[in-house]
């Protein structure tokens, strides 16, 4: 559990889900966030995509869907 705010989190309630082509992994852990006119505490994870590529990502954007996959699939278009 790690502290939201004054909310408690489960911060291994998404590991091993898949989430768009990214399967969660593990916890990577946490950092404060002082940008925006206060401090945000940011949970990582460390994801798997389904081409292989492994990156870390922010719990809000991997649950909100704002990260669904590395960018594997804008490489191969063309100016990339």
């Amino acid at each position: 559990m790690a502290k939201r705010g004054k909310v408690l989190i489960n911060v291994n309630d998404i590991i091993g889900k898949r989430l768009g082509k990214l399967e969660v992994i593990s916890y990577a852990g946490n950092n404060y966030d002082m940008t925006l006119g206060g401090e945000r505490m940011r949970h990582y994870y460390r994801v798997e995509c389904e081409c292989g590529t492994t990156k870390l990502v922010q719990r809000g954007q991997l649950t909100s869907e704002i990260v669904h996959s590395c960018g594997c699939g804008r490489r191969g278009r063309r100016g990339y």
